[in-house]
């Protein structure tokens, strides 16, 4: 499928192009305020809660039409319901972004709201914690479709367009263990080591265009992704540390999704939440303002997973 033309937007009988600035007026305020993504849509993929809901709303309030999307039709509804109570400019697709013609049908309902300029591949899942040894091949293979495939299908099907006008940001989210491998979590952390590698050939392969291509690591953000952990039966015990670190590295999804509008309003390639002397003035905050303390720690759901009782309800299939 051949993404449809692009043309340029029209603003009180002139035209603009992608970069033009606007102001939008907040409804009840009687106050200007600058609109740097005004006249662009933007798509984001796993954006009904947590860190993509919190991303769709800092495009949304910077004057972007957004897309959202997600798995369920109903968690689209109550985003999209959410995100318009606050007056932003928002529809939604639901969209399994390891199907290509999913992620085809989300890119066609965005090109039906106007100019394309932004897609963020957010849409991601964690896997089980454990050995890769008895990690259920159902599970890895759910990890790579997911974090990889899903990438690959946005960015295939966003490229062309932006490519086609001229201009576009693609934003891949990066995350834990793309520089390095993790022991406990090899399939997430291979998944996102290759979301960095891919990123970075992409950026080699548009730099002779005016299309931008960014990689995001928001680092620890306290989502379901981050909270609700499925580890293997009798590895379990070593997440009871994880709270500590959450409470001195945690983000909210807020403070992770802030930086995307530097990201994609520069030609900055890559955004680290966590890096360097960040690490430790984050950690000293988090102590100075009591979040190390039990009370204020995240709470983990953990469920116990048998690999023998996953190998074998695989081979009753």
């Amino acid at each position: 499928m051949q993404p449809r033309r692009v043309n340029e937007l029209e603003h009180d009988g002139r035209r603009l192009t992608p970069t033009t600035t606007t102001s939008s007026i907040r409804t009840g305020s009687a106050s200007l305020r600058p609109s740097p993504l005004a006249g662009r849509v933007a798509v984001v993929t796993g954006s009904t809660r947590g860190l993509g809901l919190a991303m769709a709303r800092v495009l949304g309030r910077s004057g972007a039409t957004v897309v959202v999307s997600s798995r369920s039709a109903a968690h689209v509804q109550a985003a999209v319901d959410a995100l318009r109570t606050e007056g932003l400019d928002v529809t939604g697709l639901t969209c399994d972004t390891t199907v290509l013609s999913d992620v085809e049908a989300l890119r066609d309902h965005a090109l039906a709201q106007g100019t394309l300029a932004i897609w963020v591949n957010n849409a991601g899942v964690s896997g089980v914690y454990g050995p890769t040894a008895s990690t259920p091949v159902d599970d890895f293979t759910t990890v790579v479709r997911t974090n990889i495939l899903g990438t690959f299908h946005g960015s295939r099907v966003a490229l062309p367009v932006f490519l086609e006008q001229g201009f576009g940001d693609l934003v891949n989210l990066y995350g834990e263990g793309d520089r390095g491998p993790v022991a406990m979590q090899n399939a997430y952390a291979s998944s996102k080591r290759w979301v960095r590698q891919f990123t970075e050939t992409l950026q080699r392969e548009t730099r002779r265009s005016r299309v931008r291509v960014h990689g995001m690591n928001p680092g620890l953000v306290t989502t379901e992704l981050l909270t609700r952990i499925t580890a293997q039966k009798g590895y379990e015990g070593r997440l009871d540390v994880f709270p500590v670190i959450i409470a001195l590295w945690g983000r909210t999804p807020a403070e992770a999704a802030s930086p995307l509008l530097r990201l994609v309003t520069t030609t900055r390639p890559v955004y680290r939440g966590l890096h360097g002397l960040s690490l430790v003035t984050r950690a000293v905050r988090s102590i100075a303002t009591g979040r190390l303390r039990a009370t204020n720690r995240a709470r983990l759901q953990v469920s116990t997973l048998d690999p023998e009782d996953a190998s074998r309800r695989g081979d009753d299939r």
